[in-house]
């Protein structure tokens, strides 16, 4: 801190306690509208890699799903939708991943195709799929362009809708 700095805070009696953070984004916990409006074909995609690796109660749920939000890291690759209220802290417990792999994705430690390994569920486009509570809560596709623009499209950027 320079000089001036000290002396501002002296004159006004300000400590490093009276600084100003930005305050976090706002948590929506409304749904805003079911996620079938917008993905229809991702998510009978979905329903079928969920009931084909055993998890029905969770292919069942799949057309209930609502859109909190969206995921706003800015990648071009990423087209992921929260379908519970995004936590400010972490998910929780219990909380566990369903990934479903594009083929090409490579075994790290083999460096073969998962896609010609049988033992991992592939599909077009890499799938992470949150389930907390055995509720889906968050969906991950990764490098699927028309899901992302559909996505970017119903929840556009406040900037963006500026």
């Amino acid at each position: 801190m320079d000089e001036k700095e000290k002396l501002r805070r002296e004159i006004f009696g300000e400590t490093d306690d009276d600084a100003v953070t930005a305050p976090k984004p706002a948590v929506n916990t409304t749904p805003l509208f079911p996620l079938r409006q917008i993905w229809p074909e991702a998510l009978a995609n979905l329903e079928r890699l969920l009931a084909e690796s055993g998890e029905s109660k969770l292919a069942a749920s799949v057309n209930t799903l609502m859109v909190f939000d969206r995921c706003r890291c800015g990648a071009d690759y990423c087209s992921s939708v929260y379908t519970k209220p995004k936590p400010s802290d972490g998910w929780g417990k219990p909380h566990r991943n369903l990934v479903f792999w594009n083929p090409e994705t490579k075994d790290l430690d083999t460096r073969e195709r998962i896609g010609d390994s049988g033992e991992w569920q592939t599909t077009e486009f890499t799938t992470i799929i949150d389930v907390v509570k055995e509720e889906i809560a968050f969906i991950e596709i990764l490098n699927d362009h028309e899901s992302r623009r559909r996505l970017v499209e119903a929840l556009p950027d406040v900037e963006a809708a500026k």
